[in-house]
């Protein structure tokens, strides 16, 4: 380890309590994506205790931004946050448990704003070193409210320009312990959409169905024929899942109901799949509803898309743990289907999502994200913080010493 990473483990040690008692306030305090208002303000209150630290605040509704190093001539970047909670009752047992029924901090947002509020003060601290401005983006509205596109449209990643972002998720996988730095080269994780298709038939007596257009059967051929989208239409080489998670129909036994309606998801690793599997479930019902002398109105809406790694940014990521002592704990984890809305700041500039280890190394397994519960492990705020630091003070030199290795 360097001597200067060493002054950082010193002064994380220093902000610590700070950093664990603001990360349980926050989790005792869950608000939904664009109602982050306390979070918001403390988060701001936070940033602003720090001389010479620019905020803005209000951005995309409960944004905040802060800028250090303003005015330093090295290439710009970004650190980013998520702040929102999820609809979700909580049930972990913690004595930093929601006090909101039916919201908790599910998916340790919780934990990432308190690292980069963590990492504001450590770099705050170490400010003379920067040799280029550091962005730090805490956005509302990851989990499918698309905070991140809002952000990026009111300009968080100009003025100045960001040359790159970063960002981490805590995983608490058994696949990894805590501390652990698991980066994904290109595509990382998925792009997803939502589909809901109304099966419209002809409704009657369950005893005559001759005289009916059983919607309830055309769903079930519909069911099925969505799954040639991946088997029989879907390169097995490029990645795509298609899951019906709803199917509602009917109100007696004795009766063929009218319609008919079914409802899931899709994901793909590439866009160009992701897109192309929309025309294909819409095709599919479209075409078995009239085979069978039934419509099928569908509705698909695309989400997020997916999360691409840049090289150049990847790398750096890489470089800096090994540079600050910490390669050991570097490990290479496999694309996953869930999505990000990180990939809104990636279709703009370059960048590299990764994953902290938060498993507990004596525990095989925890509960995972979205699990009622679930609780951030705060053994890992620390390595969390030190990576946010380390990737910003060493990232003018890195940046540029890609750029030539590329070259």
């Amino acid at each position: 380890m360097t001597p200067g990473s060493a002054g950082i483990r010193r002064e994380i040690e220093a902000v610590l309590p700070r950093v664990t008692n603001l990360r349980r306030d926050l989790h005792a305090h869950p608000e939904l994506g664009y109602e982050e208002r306390r979070t918001a303000r403390i988060v701001a209150e936070e940033l602003r205790s720090l001389p010479g630290v620019e905020v803005r605040t209000g951005i995309a509704g409960t944004g905040v931004v802060a800028l250090l190093g303003a005015g330093l001539p090295g290439p710009c970047a970004a650190l980013r946050a998520d702040m929102d909670a999820l609809p979700l009752e909580e049930a972990s047992g913690v004595p930093h448990a929601s006090k909101y029924p039916g919201k908790m901090h599910a998916c340790g947002h919780d934990g990432h704003t308190a690292m980069l509020v963590g990492a504001a003060h450590v770099l705050h601290a170490f400010a003379d070193e920067l040799r280029g401005p550091v962005k730090l983006i805490f956005q509302p509205a990851e989990e499918g409210g698309g905070g991140a596109l809002k952000m990026r449209e009111a300009g968080v990643l100009r003025n100045p320009d960001v040359a790159a972002v970063f960002g981490l998720h805590n995983m608490p996988s058994p696949d990894l312990s805590a501390g652990d730095i698991a980066l994904c080269d290109g595509p990382m994780m998925a792009g997803a959409g939502v589909f809901e298709i109304t099966v419209r038939g002809r409704g009657g007596h369950a005893a005559v169905p001759q005289a009916c257009v059983d919607p309830v059967y055309v769903g079930a051929q519909i069911v099925n024929a969505l799954q040639s989208v991946v088997s029989r239409s879907n390169d097995p080489l490029d990645s795509l899942v298609v899951s019906v998670t709803k199917f509602n129909a009917g109100s007696a036994r004795n009766i063929i109901p009218e319609t008919a309606v079914l409802a899931g998801t899709f994901r793909a690793l590439d866009a160009a799949v992701l897109r192309q599997a929309e025309e294909r479930i819409r095709a599919r019902a479209e075409d078995v509803a009239r085979a069978f002398g039934a419509v099928a109105e569908v509705d698909i809406r695309l989400g997020y898309p997916p999360v691409v790694n840049d090289p150049r940014a990847n790398a750096l990521v890489r470089d800096a743990a090994v540079e600050a002592g910490t390669g050991d704990r570097l490990k290479t984890t496999r694309p996953i289907l869930g999505s990000e809305d990180f990939a809104y700041y990636l279709e703009e500039v370059p960048g590299c999502f990764w994953f902290l280890g938060s498993r507990p190394a004596a525990r095989p397994q925890v509960p995972f994200c979205h699990n009622p519960a679930f609780d951030f492990n705060d053994a890992v705020l620390g390595d969390g913080i030190f990576m946010h630091v380390e990737i910003a003070l060493r990232f003018a030199e890195l940046w540029a010493r890609l750029a030539e290795t590329a070259d």
